[in-house]
């Protein structure tokens, strides 16, 4: 799906209790593809916006030198120093326990973060590829695709090797967003219907298999 980093892009999910964790385990992935001229402080997801955002995924800095932000209603994981540009690159969030973790073609940026973070937002909604209140300043520029959220699994508690074939549903996927087909680009393919909204976003043949 190509981003196209408008003040008002991004795909939209309504709220659901799928996407309330609460202290359990859970796993996020997705695979991005980066263009230079990216805002300074894109969002992958969130749910809420800054400062008050429940969860969420920021890549701040400059194209060349970002920064890697991981929270839970305030509880960071940053990794610096990271180069996302013109190349697909899979990252995964995961918290096992009460480890939380971030990985980047299946090798662990930074250090494991201890968190035991009750997530249980009933309000906001889902939104990719920038906040849930959308601006210019954390709109993402480039492609995203198999956004995949998982509910009561880690999937990745240490490396791994990145995947090489479309992400498919396991056990407790809540969403799936594949973009495999124009005709599908938003079609929930979790087999839970989840209702995906895009505003300045289109689908792309651009893949990372």
């Amino acid at each position: 799906m190509r981003f196209t980093a408008s003040a008002t892009s991004g795909i939209t999910i309504p709220n659901d209790i799928d996407f309330r964790m609460g202290t359990g385990d859970f796993t996020i992935e997705w695979f991005q593809y980066q263009l230079a001229g990216s805002a300074t402080n894109q969002r992958i997801f969130s749910i809420g916006s800054y400062p008050s955002a429940s969860i969420g995924v920021s890549q701040e800095g400059s194209d060349s030198s970002r920064s890697f932000y991981a929270w839970i209603s305030g509880a960071n994981l940053i990794a610096g120093s990271q180069n996302f540009l013109n190349t697909w690159v899979h990252f995964a969030i995961t918290r096992s326990g009460t480890s939380l973790r971030v990985f980047k073609n299946g090798t662990q940026l930074g250090s494991t973060l201890t968190n035991s973070t009750n997530f249980n937002n009933t309000t906001n909604t889902l939104k990719i590829g920038n906040e849930s209140t959308t601006s210019a300043g954390a709109a993402f520029n480039g492609y995203i695709t198999n956004f995949h959220w998982v509910k009561g699994t880690a999937l990745y508690t240490a490396n791994f090797s990145r995947p090489t074939a479309p992400i498919t549903p396991v056990a407790n996927t809540q969403l799936l967003l594949l973009a495999s087909t124009s005709g599908a680009a938003f079609t929930d393919s979790s087999g839970k219907g989840k209702t995906a909204t895009p505003v300045g976003v289109a689908w792309n043949s651009l893949t990372p298999f």
